[in-house]
């Protein structure tokens, strides 16, 4: 194959060639119908144009304009009820509790003998063969007490029973039951007894020396309503007295 370049009269002909070709593509050929596309064309990008400056004029304006607030849903606020509030306490309803209807003091039935102020079988157990002395209200000169502290404790007793044996010192029973006062409950409470509440009424009870022998002396009061009972006993046990007594006055 020759690589050298042309020279002379080749050279002038590939010249004249190439100016011939030249000169044939520079010809004017007949022009083909692109009204149509290239109306086309333009409507599409101006059509793009516009589509692509619409949407960064919306943009630019979202970016002017300021973000609308979250929109806040409103729940409806509970209208206050009648029911209990749940931090109060959770109560039952109170159960009703019938009220206690006073009841009205028991009548004494003060007994009229000695025999009478405690049941028949219980008479020689408490006191057996002791003689016996019995003083009613119109003989009474006492007021029913032999301490000076309750001397306003009731009035004179309705009756004395006094078990004692003639032929003895100091040693006996004397029994007094009377008409009390209506403070005599206070009036034993007031005093430096020992007192306690039993069988519905006050029973207080004090022990002294019975002067001048060696023995001592016992002393029970009872008040319960308006009537007292006084027990005073030397060197005279008994077992169950006052209750005995009691039972007979009031009824148990």
């Amino acid at each position: 194959m020759n690589t050298e370049p042309p020279e002379g009269d080749e050279l002038q002909q590939m010249l004249v060639s190439m100016k011939q070709t030249v000169l044939e593509r520079a010809a004017p050929r007949p022009r083909r119908r692109h009204g149509r596309a290239g109306v086309a064309v333009g409507v599409v990008a101006l059509l793009a144009l516009g589509t692509a400056t619409g949407a960064v004029a919306l943009t630019l304006s979202q970016q002017d304009r300021p973000a609308a607030a979250p929109a806040q849903t409103t729940e409806p606020v509970p209208v206050p009820s009648a029911t209990t509030p749940s931090s109060a306490p959770i109560t039952g309803r109170p159960t009703p509790r019938p009220v206690p209807t006073p009841t009205a003091p028991t009548v004494a039935n003060v007994p009229t003998s000695c025999r009478d102020t405690v049941p028949g079988e219980d008479y020689d157990r408490l006191f057996g063969a002791t003689p016996l002395t019995e003083i009613v209200a119109s003989e009474q000169a006492s007021t029913g007490t032999d301490d000076p502290e309750l001397a306003d404790l009731g009035e004179a007793p309705a009756i004395t029973c006094r078990w004692m044996d003639p032929r003895a010192d100091v040693s006996g029973l004397e029994l007094r039951i009377g008409p009390a006062l209506p403070d005599a409950a206070d009036v034993l409470r007031g005093s430096p007894h020992q007192c306690a509440e039993q069988d519905h009424g006050l029973v207080c009870r004090a022990t002294t020396p019975a002067d001048p022998y060696p023995v001592d002396r016992i002393t029970t009061w009872f008040v319960r309503d308006d009537t007292y009972v006084i027990v005073s006993q030397t060197n005279f046990p008994t077992n169950g007295l006052l209750d005995a007594v009691v039972g007979e006055i009031w009824g148990g």
